[in-house]
């Protein structure tokens, strides 16, 4: 099995990178997850759910069977000024076009009428860097991104549970090929994804110490600490309130010209592996 995962600390990959045996390779976005499923690269991903639309309207055969997090797209900047009018006239910086985090930063334009520059990139730290020097005013991105802008005197200005409630910032999404073909190994995983997802809401200190692992010291355990608790909504379901909000983003996706066609429900997810795998209710929005 080839799975790609990003960078984000808190997806599950970087807890099970070590019990999964599979080739891992890493991503800069979603959108270029995609691109490796179209190539036949990858079997399964870690990827933010607009990509996923953008995807299937390109003729994509992929599907999301599995949720991961919800609520994952912050806005930080060096402002004292109230959201969203600290927004006017400024350089706000987030990663490539279709991403989640492009799709929701798009929706502060449209909903609140407010003028200003969307910088894309392709990598979370030229995001980061280029906020660092100056050349942008705003992050918008990861709680990854986020906490590394805390730290260069940046401040949350808007929460991503007012940006956009319920948004899917990712799903484990599958080759639809691929699936059919594999459905035990597919069945597998998801057990060893849904179990991840629970360590990180109910064995905090030990997930932080095996995502601290994962990234060879590069993020120290503060951080770490910060980016996985600053939106702790873990679970590996896919409830009502996760695939309408993947829905309104497809929506809006058209409205602003990204995709010609809103995918249908059954497009977008097969619900039949993780409802063998997580029949109970959701814990998105279970208190820790």
């Amino acid at each position: 099995m080839r799975i790609g995962y990003l960078s984000t600390a808190y997806h599950t990959s970087h807890i099970l990178k070590k019990i999964v045996k599979a080739e891992w390779r890493l991503f800069s976005t979603g959108m270029e997850m995609m691109r490796a499923f179209k190539d036949k690269k990858i079997d399964v991903g870690y990827a933010g759910l607009t990509p996923v639309i953008y995807g299937k309207n390109k003729g994509l055969e992929v599907v999301c069977i599995a949720g991961g997090h919800v609520e994952g797209t912050f806005i930080a900047g060096r402002s004292e000024n109230a959201f969203p009018e600290c927004l006017e006239g400024s350089k706000v910086g987030t990663l490539a076009k279709g991403t989640i985090h492009d799709v929701i930063l798009q929706s502060v334009k449209f909903s609140y009428g407010i003028e200003f520059e969307v910088v894309n990139y392709n990598f979370s730290e030229m995001v980061l860097n280029d906020f660092i020097d100056g050349h942008v005013d705003f992050v918008c991105g990861t709680p990854n991104l986020v906490a590394l802008a805390e730290k260069n005197s940046a401040k949350i200005v808007c929460g991503s549970e007012r940006l956009w409630p319920w948004n899917p910032s990712y799903g484990i999404v599958v080759d639809e090929g691929f699936c059919s073909e594999n459905g035990e190994k597919i069945f597998d995983f998801l057990i060893k994804h849904e179990w991840s997802c629970n360590l990180l809401r109910e064995a905090r200190e030990y997930s932080l110490s095996r995502i601290h692992e994962s990234y060879g010291g590069d993020l120290d355990m503060e951080t770490i600490r910060r980016i996985v608790e600053l939106s702790p909504h873990y679970c590996a379901s896919l409830p009502e309130e996760y695939i309408e909000s993947t829905l309104k983003l497809a929506e809006f996706m058209k409205e602003i010209g990204y995709v010609e066609e809103v995918p249908r429900k059954n497009e977008i997810f097969d619900l039949s592996f993780i409802k063998e795998v997580h029949p109970q209710r959701e814990h998105y929005s279970l208190p820790l």
